[in-house]
């Protein structure tokens, strides 16, 4: 029997009344172009809470207190088959710094959209974790042979 590992991921939502915040994709070799909402994977020995604090700041720039962040959502996604990523989808509305684009090479834009109106170039799963949230649902599973794909 061969162990399948799944790599463990964070996105953030930052919200700002009914806007949140997302971030234009550039020389990641993947989704480039498209919008996705900030986050990443844990480094070593770290927490999934520490690591969506850890990406907010790296990426654009807030500080955001633990007490201010909430889990909304997870999801278990396989893209490409034989690949898995477990996402933990977090939410703040309350944080420390003005929002900017920290990751340059890594990013060509910041910017706040409606939530029920994010663009079509979103990236799935982020336009996934926006979807779960909006509609208080707290887990979903994408890419699996017996469930539905992304949407």
């Amino acid at each position: 029997m061969t162990i399948f590992r799944s790599v463990i991921g964070v996105q953030l939502l930052l919200t700002k009344g009914d806007r949140v915040l997302l971030a234009r994709r550039r020389n990641t070799e993947f989704g480039d172009g498209e919008w996705n909402a900030p986050g990443g994977r844990l480094d070593a020995g770290e927490d999934v809470l520490t690591a969506v604090i850890r990406e907010a700041e790296e990426e654009i720039g807030v500080q955001v207190a633990r007490e201010h962040v909430r889990m909304v959502a997870s999801m278990h996604i396989q893209s490409p088959p034989g690949q898995a990523l477990i996402v933990f989808i977090f939410q703040a509305d309350t944080w420390s710094g003005e929002p900017w684009n920290r990751e340059p090479e890594r990013c060509s834009e910041l910017r706040w959209f409606d939530v029920d109106d994010i663009p079509d170039d979103t990236i799935l799963s982020t336009r996934a974790g926006l979807d779960m949230f909006r509609n208080n649902e707290h887990f979903g599973l994408y890419g699996w042979p017996e469930h539905a794909a992304l949407r």
